[in-house]
């Protein structure tokens, strides 16, 4: 009896202590923090902005556009070699080509990024004492259980435009970048931008792509990815013991050990053409956000236009988040 009862308590401890994150953060289980999320995201859309300008150029053909290069060569050469983007200048292009590049070169690129991290562990004991009779038998259950929830929830926005990203950002920046597709955590992978950059351009140009509501001449475009991964494992053994005459023992015991770790990736990316050059967010030559004082009422603005749209979004994700906790 003693015997048994000492395992049962190292039983119980060992699976009350189990793997809960105190803090769950997406590089428990992905190995990328947030901020290198961001920077995935921001590194596939500056790829996707200048494969954009290079099916411009090569669009062009055999007709001189940049130099003495043709639209061919041109397409080429900044195709071979990313880093000749850094030393680019809208103005040496052909005067429509120039005029074209010019245009979009203002184009803002927000990102909002809302990444929520959960984990649950449960681990609980039942127990049952029995004592059997000539007549019949007599019988005591025990049940412990415990249940740890953490769940953190990180909301952040970053701003880049089409002339920082193609221009501004150096492959420094981006090495070491994930290339292939990650069907498990697609945010920590390649995802399809090319497709949103290349839209945005053509439904501009030909589509009548217009903004919110009754916003007939800001062009804008964009993309709410939400990406759920959810991993359960339960571990549940059970022992039984025939019962003896006239004397209690613990006839069965089970041991339930319940985890799962959930992750909601939810990334909007927002390509938007302003009519107010002045309503810019402002960057530097590093393409780094600088804080003048326009800049800084045009990104409070932004942000206090979305909130609401982000608080909706927000409670639209616990409420799912609930569902499937209830639902595993």
């Amino acid at each position: 009896m003693y015997h048994f009862a000492r395992r049962l308590c190292l039983i119980t401890v060992v699976a009350s202590l189990g793997g809960c994150s105190i803090y769950p953060q997406p590089d428990d289980v992905t190995s990328f923090e947030s901020e290198n999320i961001a920077t995935i995201i921001r590194c596939q859309t500056r790829d996707a902005i200048r494969a954009e300008i290079i099916r411009q150029l090569d669009a062009s053909g055999d007709k001189r556009v940049y130099g003495a290069l043709t639209g061919t060569q041109a397409a080429t050469w900044f195709a071979e070699n990313p880093d000749r983007f850094l030393d680019l200048t809208w103005t040496a292009f052909v005067p429509n080509l120039a005029r074209l590049f010019a245009f979009y070169a203002d184009v803002t690129v927000s990102y909002d990024f809302s990444i929520d991290s959960s984990e649950m562990n449960g681990a609980g004991v039942d127990l049952t004492f029995l004592k059997k009779l000539s007549g019949g038998s007599n019988s005591l259950g025990i049940v412990a259980k415990n249940d740890r929830t953490r769940q953190v929830t990180r909301h952040f926005r970053v701003f880049d435009s089409f002339d920082t990203l193609a221009r501004k950002m150096s492959n420094r920046y981006c090495a070491g970048v994930p290339r292939q597709i990650n069907a498990i955590y697609p945010s920590t992978g390649l995802l399809r931008i090319g497709s949103l950059v290349r839209n945005f351009v053509v439904q501009n140009q030909v589509g009548n792509l217009g903004g919110e509501k009754d916003d007939f001449t800001t062009a804008q475009m964009a993309d709410t990815m939400v990406f759920t991964t959810k991993f359960t494992g339960n571990f549940s053994p059970q022992f039984n013991r025939d019962g003896v005459t006239n004397v209690v023992i613990p006839s069965s015991i089970k041991v339930n050990s319940d985890n799962y770790r959930q992750d909601i990736h939810t990334i909007i990316i927002l390509l938007q053409l302003p009519v107010d050059p002045s309503k810019l967010p402002k960057f530097d030559d590093s393409g780094r956000l600088v804080a003048a004082k326009d800049a800084r009422k045009a990104l409070k603005n932004m942000a206090l236009d979305k909130e609401v749209d982000y608080r909706t979004q927000q409670k639209v994700q616990e409420i799912s988040t609930t569902l499937q906790r209830v639902n595993p």
